[in-house]
């Protein structure tokens, strides 16, 4: 990973765990503007099973500079470049051998995401993500991301907010969207610009709206391969 090839820094909410341990713990104590090398061993990192290209028992090796310390909430579209990124996620579902799927294009033509398959017999802590990226022109790329800007506009039945969802925790490990009317599964859209969203709705995975839209198709078309288990 280097931050700064893409143009983006890295974010690290303290108190969460969105990020390795030894990651976390190493930048303790740092000043904004300080740089350190980090030497993470793998019980602060993936441990002795690895995850997506970081093999088993794994030694990582960072170089960190702090930009800045910002308090929560505080606005940070400065840190961003310019132009508008379209995320997609599908939530998994072990008991229907359903894959999660998480997906990002923006308007450059940069794509990237991860599918996740349920292991049988183990947790969704056991799946190990597959990275998967696939090349669109910048004119397809805006066009995926309008469309998901504008289906709340021409559907707006069908768009479910937050407070139309609930979030299922039954499987360990994992978390399913679902419409708090129906319990359907449901896929979330989301659309930022320089880190700040623009838009957030909910659809049922079966919708209409959903499924013949162009920026949930064109995903599903090149997935396709993809979404069989391995």
């Amino acid at each position: 990973m280097n931050t700064y090839a893409d143009g983006v820094p890295c974010r690290i909410a303290l108190g969460r765990r969105d990020h390795i341990a030894g990651l976390v713990k190493g930048i303790e104590g740092m000043r904004e503007g300080g740089k350190r090398e980090l030497t993470v061993s793998p019980h602060l990192a993936y441990g002795a099973k690895g995850a997506g290209k970081v093999p088993p028992n794994a030694v990582l090796r960072f170089e960190v500079e702090l930009l800045e310390v910002l308090d929560p909430g505080t606005a940070t579209s400065h840190l961003y470049p310019p132009g508008k990124q379209l995320v997609i996620f599908r939530p998994g579902e072990a008991a229907r051998n359903l894959p999660q799927i998480q997906f990002g294009v923006w308007d450059d033509g940069r794509t990237g995401g991860s599918i996740s398959h349920p292991v049988p017999g183990g947790t969704w802590r056991h799946a190990r993500p597959k990275t998967f990226e696939f090349p669109v022109s910048t004119s397809e790329a805006r066009q995926l991301i309008e469309s998901a800007l504008s289906l709340p506009k021409e559907f707006p039945k069908d768009v479910l907010e937050h407070d139309d969802l609930w979030a299922d925790a039954s499987e360990k490990a994992n978390s399913i969207t679902r419409n708090r009317r129906t319990n359907e599964l449901c896929v979330t859209i989301t659309v930022y610009e320089r880190g700040q969203s623009l838009c957030y709705y909910a659809l049922p995975e079966t919708s209409p709206a959903l499924l013949k839209s162009l920026f949930y198709s064109v995903l599903m078309a090149k997935l396709k391969a993809q979404l069989q288990p391995a």
